[in-house]
């Protein structure tokens, strides 16, 4: 009896290393996104547009932010028209379909872009 309750042990110890390690080698949620610190403010607006018409991000404020920049960004450019169907134009050529991603990232990947977006607001005058 002794010997049969080890075994199960060690089985169950087993499985329970293999579960971890498993979800340790699982990517990141950052991993899965792309970076955007270099994205351009056409692409920023096209994504912000996009995310606002699906509900992950709160229009009154993705309004805030647009409303400062958009209207300099070129509408009918690759990059704008790429961000009006969830394309985000990542660092280093990466790109990333919101539309493609699970729920889970969607609203991160907005708020992210909207993170961004922020850089491009002019500063107060000096």
């Amino acid at each position: 009896m002794h010997l049969k309750r080890s075994l199960s042990c060690i089985v169950a110890v087993g499985f329970w290393s293999q579960a971890a390690a498993a979800q340790m080698s699982a990517p990141s949620i950052f991993s899965a996104l792309p970076g955007v610190s270099k994205i351009s403010a056409a692409n920023a607006a096209g994504v912000l547009k996009y995310c606002e018409q699906k509900g992950l991000v709160s229009g009154a404020y993705a309004d805030a932010v647009l409303g400062e920049f958009a209207a300099k960004a070129d509408a009918k450019s690759g990059d704008y028209l790429a961000g009006e169907i969830g394309q985000i134009l990542g660092d280093g050529g990466k790109k990333f379909s919101i539309a493609q991603a699970p729920s889970y990232l969607q609203s991160q990947a907005c708020d992210m872009v909207l993170q961004q977006a922020k850089a491009f607001r002019p500063g107060p005058a000096r």
